[in-house]
């Protein structure tokens, strides 16, 4: 079954927090390949979904991921 969205995954530190687009459907299992990326400090929380169309514009495949510009 194709992928109908990814997840949108914030990473939070003492500093800051960065936000990543997952190409994942599952929120657990994007939070999950997210920690495995920024270690165990840091929070990791899914904040929403990531459309097909955001992640085709950014050439995610499934399982990919990509750090958004925070302004």
């Amino acid at each position: 079954m194709p992928m109908r969205h990814g997840r949108i995954i914030r990473v939070s530190q003492r500093q800051g927090y960065t936000t990543y687009i997952v190409a994942e459907e599952d929120a657990a299992k994007a939070e999950a390949l997210m920690r495995t990326v920024v270690g165990p400090g840091p929070s990791v929380q899914a904040i929403g979904r990531a459309s097909l169309q955001l992640l085709n514009a950014v050439g995610l495949s499934p399982g990919e991921y990509r750090k958004t510009e925070n302004s």
